[in-house]
């Protein structure tokens, strides 16, 4: 592989949006839709400016894994900077057999309780993360955020909270499965 001395990456920030920086990698996008902080304290040898209306990212002699680590830190900017301009929607439905469950939204404690769930007494409970709006209609739950990490994250914790042990899980396919991704109102990826 030949090596490079001086590697150099511009992205634009579109109109709407105002990118801030610290000196401690903490980058604030702000937009219509919310405002999101990262930290991107643990990126070591890439110095990252804003300039105008672009974001420039520079590193002198980069190996392979620098560059992987310039273009995962772009695509995730560029997510965030998606995120506050349409939400991403994630939709979760809740798939019973044997015993019908309901999702409740406990919104003072940022809680979700599983009411139900294979006909135990108890609710099973798990929290959703900051900047995460959660709506039940029907067998759906609908996370809505301009974050796609802790909207993961949070249908993460609910399908964790759903596991099932000490049953046969080809039997007990009981849960809250995530089926659809949504951009705005265009659909990124589906179950069909």
């Amino acid at each position: 592989m030949v090596k490079v001395a001086y590697f150099k990456e511009e992205m634009e920030i579109p109109e709407g949006i105002k990118v801030t920086l610290d000196e401690n990698h903490h980058i604030t996008i702000n937009g219509p839709n919310g405002k999101i902080t990262k930290d991107f304290s643990h990126v070591r040898g890439i110095s990252v400016t804003i300039e105008g209306n672009k974001m420039i990212f520079t590193t002198h002699f980069p190996k392979s894994g620098t560059l992987a680590l310039i273009n995962t830190v772009i695509n995730l900017i560029r997510n965030l900077i998606i995120g506050v301009q349409t939400n991403y929607k994630y939709v979760c439905k809740v798939c019973y057999s044997h015993f019908p469950c309901t999702v409740e939204v406990i919104p003072d404690k940022k809680e979700i309780h599983v009411v139900n769930f294979l006909g135990e007494r108890a609710p099973r409970v798990t929290n959703y993360l900051d900047n995460v709006k959660v709506k039940v209609e029907g067998d759906d739950v609908f996370l809505i955020g301009p974050d796609k990490e802790t909207l993961g994250q949070t249908a993460a914790n609910l399908r964790k909270a759903c596991r099932i042990r000490k049953k046969d899980p080809r039997v007990f396919q009981d849960g809250v499965f995530l089926y659809r991704i949504q951009n705005g109102e265009e659909i990124a990826w589906e179950v069909k």
